[in-house]
C-alpha cells in the first residue's frame, strides 16, 4: 500500500510502504516549489543524525515541475543504521530544513529504537557556488575540458563538523566527482573548496552541477556549454559539400552534351582538330573544356601559322581527339 507524508504542505507519496534492499519504488512529491532541486535518499535512524545515517550511493536528484510535482524511481538502499528507515526528501540549497520524511519498512534490515537528538542538528549555510574558468580554443570546438567549482560554505551550528564527504555530481543522475577532503569545520568557520568538474565531448546546452557537504549546504550552478567553433566548422563543411557537388554535376552536364556545331556550312569540324602541319591543336571555343585546353597549351599556335595552314592543301584529314587523352598529351607536354 502506498505511504504518504507531509510537512509545511509539502507532500511525498510511496508506490510502497514495504520494500527489499534494491527494490525500486515510485516517489510522487507535490505542492513543492516550481523548479526546486530535491535530493531523495534511504535513511536509517529517521534520518535524524543527518547523512550519515543514509545510503548515499543510492541517493538521487531530480527538478521540481511547473506544477510543483516530481515523479521518479527510487532504489530503495541500504542504510548504514538501523531502521526505522524513511525516504528522506530535501530541497537543494535551502540548509536542510526544507525537507519530507516517508516511513518505508526494508525488510532484512536490522531495528533498533528511535534515536534521540542529543545536542542540535548541524547546519552549513552556502556563502557561494560558482564555476569558473572555460574559453579555451578546445572547450570552442567542443573538446573534453574542465572547469572549476568554488563553494564556499559557513558552518551555521554549533558543533565542529569534522571529516564531512564532500559531493559534486556533473548533470543528472551522473556519478559523484572526486572532491577534496573537507577536514574540519568549526562553528562560525568560513572555508572554500575547489573541484575539477569534466565537461564531456561536444557538450551542447545547460549541465547543471549540484554540490552538498554530508547532506549539507546543497547548491546547484549550471555550466552553458555552446562550442561555437564546432558548429562553424560544421556549416562550412556543409557548405563546401554542397559546392563540390554542384561543381561535379556541372561537370557532367558539359561532358555530356558537348559542343553543338552549326551544320548549315559545307564543312561541318569537330570541336578539335589535329593539325599535323603545325605538330599542334586547333579549339574551338564551344569546345568542353577550351579553357583548360588552352592554359594548357599555352597559345603555341600563333595566327601567322593559323593563316598559313588554312592556304595550304592539307595531306592528311583532320581527326576528332579524345578530350581525356588530349588533356593527358597536353599535361605531359607541360611537365617536359
Amino acid at each position: 500500500m502506498a505511504a504518504t507524508a507531509r510537512r509545511d504542505g509539502w507532500s511525498v507519496t510511496l508506490s510502497a510502504a514495504r520494500a527489499r534492499p534494491g527494490d525500486r519504488v515510485r516517489v510522487i512529491g507535490a505542492n513543492w516549489p516550481a523548479g526546486q532541486l530535491v535530493q531523495l535518499v534511504t535513511c536509517g535512524e529517521l534520518a535524524l543524525p543527518g547523512s550519515s545515517s543514509c545510503d548515499m550511493r543510492a541517493a538521487l536528484a531530480t527538478a521540481v515541475g511547473r506544477d510543483g510535482g516530481f515523479a521518479v524511481t527510487l532504489t530503495v538502499g541500504e542504510p548504514p543504521r538501523p531502521c526505522p528507515c524513511v525516504v528522506h526528501v530535501s530541497a537543494v540549497g535551502t540548509g536542510g530544513g526544507g525537507h519530507v520524511d516517508a516511513p518505508i519498512e526494508i525488510s532484512g534490515h536490522p531495528t533498533g529504537p528511535v534515536p534521540t537528538p542529543a545536542r542540535t542538528p548541524a547546519r552549513l549555510d552556502v556563502v557561494e557556488a560558482r564555476l569558473t574558468g572555460g574559453g579555451s580554443l578546445a572547450a570552442w570546438l567542443g573538446a573534453p575540458h574542465r572547469r572549476t567549482l568554488v563553494y564556499t560554505v559557513r558552518n551555521a551550528g554549533t558543533q565542529t563538523l569534522s571529516g564531512v564527504p564532500l559531493t559534486v555530481r556533473v548533470g543528472n543522475g551522473a556519478d559523484a566527482v572526486p572532491g577534496p577532503a573537507t577536514g574540519e569545520l568549526r562553528p562560525g568557520e568560513t572555508r572554500t573548496y575547489q573541484v575539477s568538474v569534466p565537461i564531456p565531448f561536444a557538450a551542447i546546452g545547460d549541465y547543471p552541477v549540484t554540490v552538498e557537504m554530508g547532506g549539507l549546504g546543497q547548491a546547484r550552478a549550471v555550466h552553458e556549454a555552446w562550442p561555437w567553433g564546432l558548429l562553424v566548422l560544421n556549416v562550412l563543411g556543409l557548405v563546401m559539400i554542397a559546392f563540390g557537388v554542384r561543381r561535379l554535376l556541372r561537370r557532367r552536364r558539359e561532358r555530356g552534351h558537348g559542343p553543338q556545331l552549326a551544320v548549315d556550312g559545307p564543312v561541318l569540324l569537330p570541336a578539335v582538330v589535329r593539325l599535323p602541319d603545325l605538330g599542334a591543336y586547333l579549339v574551338f571555343d564551344d569546345a568542353p573544356g577550351a579553357g583548360r585546353i588552352r592554359r594548357l597549351s599555352g597559345g603555341r599556335l600563333s595566327p601567322e601559322d593559323l593563316r598559313r595552314l588554312l592556304a595550304r592543301d592539307v595531306q592528311q584529314p583532320t581527326a576528332v581527339v579524345d578530350l581525356d587523352a588530349l588533356d593527358t598529351f597536353l599535361t605531359f607536354r607541360e611537365s617536359r
